[in-house]
């Protein structure tokens, strides 16, 4: 009776995981890669960048920004210091100041301000000047077209937000690509749910919005006691304030991707997976809801099945069954994404990872329930 009890829930689990899977899939292949934007450009916009003790990274962001193709006229670029303790500011300071760049701005938060990333994010929009906000990463770097791929994109359709690729610098070594891989699943999955517009997963390393869209939604208000998640939840309010779901995007050119650093050993890495997966519990949105308890329930399934696997064989049997399916039914996505940002290489580790995946998802959304995780220094239970 278990073991029928068992199946029962399995087959429920790989149903609803493989149904996302596959609707994914099939808006990641409708989203046909854009080429490079060319003519001239009219949207003035502005890059907004909250730091919080990056002094070993913020220095080449900075030459990234400065060396963009866009005319200077048309973008600004507003760092803001959400109470860094190391010489992050300091760095910022010079560059602006050696460089002359009269485009880049330089604020800090007071304690009035508040202390973290959507009161920096909050404060760096009070201030601009332009109609188009790009927010990224202190941690982050970009080619020279990324700002007019964006722009571009936008003034072509019709779209109010727009999300782009996110990619670790480093994959050599086994556990740098499967980090990586692990990380592009989650791009290709939330790009695949945007252009069937369902989307549900962005990522604020690289993200585009129209001010006004932010002043609808009333910015991060909805969701300001919440640690993180100032992408997610604002795109869960977005997604409600849009007249159509088309007009939120996800650019698929190589010229708009964004590439960020891995987190630098497993700790990090456990820790930035269990503040992620902390957030799904404050989720309003049935959609995005449904897909978090899907992939964790479908991962716990076949946990579950391996390990009494080692009391009833039967229970074995249907963990591999369903292990398998999961690799079978992820591998097209996969393959296509590695091969968009041109590093097939990253399949080498695709088996292991399917291996441990589950695992992985089954103890970092259990410790998310009540483990604390830590953020720039700081701690906070969701």
């Amino acid at each position: 009776m278990t073991f029928i009890l068992f199946i029962i829930i399995a087959s429920a689990t790989a149903l609803c995981y493989g149904g996302l899977i596959i609707f994914f899939t099939y808006g990641w292949f409708k989203n046909k890669a854009r080429a490079k934007i060319t003519g001239s450009l009219h949207t003035r916009v502005s890059v907004i960048i909250p730091f919080r003790n990056e002094s070993k990274n913020i220095e080449p962001l900075l030459k990234s920004l400065s060396a963009q193709n866009y005319p200077a006229e048309l973008m600004e670029v507003i760092l803001v210091d959400d109470h860094s303790s190391d010489h992050s500011r300091k760095i910022a300071e010079a560059f602006i100041r050696e460089d002359f760049k009269k485009n880049f701005r330089l604020f800090s938060l007071t304690e009035a301000d508040g202390f973290s990333k959507k009161a920096a994010l909050k404060k760096g929009i009070d201030v601009m000047k332009g109609t188009l906000v790009i927010t990224t990463d202190a941690d982050c770097t970009f080619g020279p077209d990324y700002v007019s791929a964006l722009v571009g994109f936008y003034e072509q359709g019709n779209c109010r937000m727009i999300s782009a690729p996110v990619v670790f610098t480093d994959d050599n070594g086994f556990f740098s690509g499967m980090a990586s891989l692990e990380f592009l699943s989650l791009v290709a999955t939330g790009a695949g749910a945007m252009s069937v517009q369902k989307p549900f997963l962005a990522n604020g390393a690289n993200l585009c919005f129209e001010r006004s869209l932010y002043e609808e939604v009333k910015g991060y208000a909805s969701h300001q006691n919440i640690a993180s998640g100032d992408d997610i939840f604002f795109l869960l309010q977005a997604k409600k304030q849009v007249s159509s779901k088309s007009e939120i995007c996800f650019l698929k050119n190589t010229g708009s991707i964004v590439l960020t650093r891995k987190p630098a050993n497993l700790k990090d890495f456990l820790n930035q997976r269990i503040r992620w997966a902390s957030k799904s519990s404050a989720y309003n949105d049935a959609f995005a809801l449904f897909t978090a308890l899907s992939v964790f329930c479908f991962n716990v399934a076949i946990v579950v099945g391996l390990v009494c696997g080692l009391l009833d064989y039967r229970c074995a049997v249907a963990g591999a069954a369903l292990l398998m399916l999961k690799a079978f039914i992820d591998f097209p996505i996969m393959c296509s994404a590695t091969s968009f940002i041109k590093r097939k290489r990253l399949l080498w580790v695709y088996v292991p990872l399917q291996l441990l995946y589950p695992l992985y998802i089954t103890i970092t959304g259990i410790l998310s329930l009540f483990m604390k995780f830590e953020w720039k220094g700081r701690k906070a239970s969701r």
